[in-house]
């Protein structure tokens, strides 16, 4: 513990750590990860509040009362004014309330961060009594009640007093009734709202099932005799990430039947690789073809721009021809980093289902484990959904792949594909906020088959990861015509798509599975381009083997598998 230099304000230094939980909004465990902070051991005093703000609202008076009937405003400009009565940056906007937190001055404790000192079971503290239904008897009893000196009880396991009880706290966030995680790193709620968050009840707080968490919410201009506040501070950046060995294990989880097996593919032999690879390339881009068209200049127009609790997004066309154009949309989280974001492509039908709302295209499926770009934003990338040409060119498949051969004879619809992307990541390294040198790119079913044919021709491309899109030609209908269709019979005798994978090589690979597209005989092609892996752990297959769908879970792990390629 340590002090103040010119107060008695007690704080505790809280370790930094990584915490698991369930996004409520999607359904999908998220590590959240929590910055190392100090918090002050009680809550604020009257005597304090009065010596940095020069006058005292409590209902009932006390120097060593906690400080109430204060709102969130003031306390967040009591904050400001200690740090600078100690020589620290103030971390407020007092004009928006809005928080830097890289300074490390006072501030007050987010959701996440109160948890996490406040940590498992019952803290004791000053609550009410019991679970009467007699009004008259409980204003009774709120009259005749008042706040106890602070520290008066037990702290908890961190050496924290009235974590439960006392006086409602206010915290950092706004309220979100969803609970949904706008950022897997150090979480401060969304970035607008009505009312802001309270935790820890008060001296009139039922200790009935009706507490209900103590977690409550106010707007932050009102006054309340229940309520009060405690600080913190941020004391350092989270530590580097480790990833011990068994961290890859998840990945990494063959069947001992399948095991270094390849089925009927050739392994790839690294001495070899280099003079075949452009033999192999010059096949797949004769059976995908080409555009007869050159490339168009790089441009995108803005179409509308959206907020939501995790991001800001921006709906924009992308010239892809030189006449023609099409849909994408750029997510970015609310919280600037002051350096380029990485970066996660999400293709699909339309942005809708990667945004996780209706955004106004063909196909929208709600918040779930196809909300893509959603779950990229919590982790704090940037993400770009981008539409399928099926649902852009004309009317539905037929029309737009007769649409397309009427264009570009020579070219399929993976070959289309290929080229769409090609124009975005051109589009992307003109844009300061993004990091070109760390672009990831994430699909399921089509959009797993657009993820490895992107990254396959595309080496921009820095890690991979493929739900679901039948990673052998076998395994799913690429023979259909806006895939491949009759141009598959170019493809020389013992062409697979463990090809394709030999062309991302070495860069890192994720393949999820459910039994359904892919299944157990998808080792066949993860082991036949091992060898050109020196690093065994950038290459890994999840198999849930639950359908089609991708799983929470699975999801969770892909998402961890992007930070650990991505964010570093």
């Amino acid at each position: 513990m340590f002090s103040s230099l010119l107060l008695a304000v007690s704080l505790v230094a809280v370790p930094p750590t990584r915490i698991t939980v369930r996004d409520t909004a999607t359904t999908i465990p998220v590590t959240v990860r929590i910055a190392p902070f100090s918090i002050a051991t009680t809550e604020v005093t009257q005597k304090e509040f009065l010596a940095v703000m020069g006058f005292n609202p409590s209902t009932h008076q006390g120097d060593n009362l906690p400080v109430h009937n204060v709102t969130w405003w003031e306390a967040i400009r009591f904050c400001n004014l200690l740090s600078l009565r100690e020589g620290l940056s103030p971390v407020y906007d007092l004009s928006t309330g809005a928080f830097n937190p890289a300074q490390r001055g006072y501030r007050l404790p987010t959701d996440t961060e109160w948890t996490y000192a406040a940590g498992e079971g019952k803290t004791p503290g000053h609550l009410g009594e019991a679970q009467t239904k007699d009004a008259t008897a409980l204003l009774r009893f709120a009259r005749a009640s008042r706040p106890q000196p602070v520290g008066t009880l037990a702290a908890n396991a961190r050496g924290l007093h009235d974590m439960t009880g006392n006086v409602w706290e206010w915290v950092q966030d706004f309220n979100d009734p969803t609970g949904a995680i706008a950022s897997a790193a150090d979480p401060a709620g969304p970035p607008a709202g009505v009312a802001r968050i309270l935790r820890g009840g008060s001296y009139v707080s039922s200790t009935s099932r009706w507490g209900k968490g103590y977690r409550s919410s106010m707007e932050p201009g009102r006054r309340s005799p229940y309520t009060g506040f405690r600080v913190c501070r941020t004391t350092g950046d989270p530590p580097p990430e480790t990833y011990a060995a068994e961290w890859f294990a998840p990945y990494q989880d063959v069947p001992a039947a399948f095991a270094n097996q390849t089925g009927n593919l050739t392994r790839f032999d690294p001495r070899s690789w280099q003079q075949q690879k452009p033999t192999v390339t010059a096949a797949w881009q004769k059976v995908l073809g080409r555009p007869a068209t050159p490339k168009p200049p790089v441009e995108a127009r803005l179409l509308r721009v959206d907020d939501t609790p995790a991001y800001r997004s921006r709906i924009m066309e992308l010239r892809v021809e030189t006449d023609y154009w099409e849909k994408i949309a750029i997510f970015l989280p609310h919280r600037p980093t002051g350096r380029p974001l990485p970066v996660v492509i999400v293709p699909y039908y339309d942005v809708d289902t990667p945004a996780g709302t209706n955004l106004g295209g063909r196909l929208y499926t709600p918040l779930g484990t196809r909300s893509f770009a959603h779950l990229a934003v919590q982790q704090g990338f940037a993400a770009v959904a981008i539409r399928w040409f099926g649902e852009s060119y004309a009317e539905n498949y037929a029309e737009a792949v007769a649409s397309l051969k009427l264009r570009h004879p020579d070219l399929t619809g993976l070959g289309k594909w290929v080229w769409d992307s090609q124009r975005l990541l051109d589009y992307l390294e003109t844009l300061p906020e993004l990091d070109p040198l760390r672009i990831g790119i994430i699909g399921h079913s089509l959009g797993g088959k657009m993820a490895l044919y992107a990254s396959a021709f595309d080496p921009r491309i820095t890690a991979v990861v493929s739900s679901e899109p039948g990673i052998g030609l076998t395994f799913s209908n690429y023979e259909d015509f806006w895939y491949l269709g009759e141009n598959l019979r170019l493809l020389p005798s013992g062409g697979d798509h463990h090809q394709l994978l030999a062309l991302i090589a070495p860069r890192p690979f994720l393949l999820i599975g459910g039994d359904s597209s892919d299944n157990d005989k998808s080792w066949h092609y993860l082991n036949a381009v091992k060898p050109l892996y020196p690093d065994p752990n950038r290459l890994g297959y999840i198999n849930h083997r639950k359908g089609h769908s991708p799983t929470p879970e699975s999801i969770h792990l892909s998402m961890e598998w992007l930070r650990r390629f991505l964010a570093q």
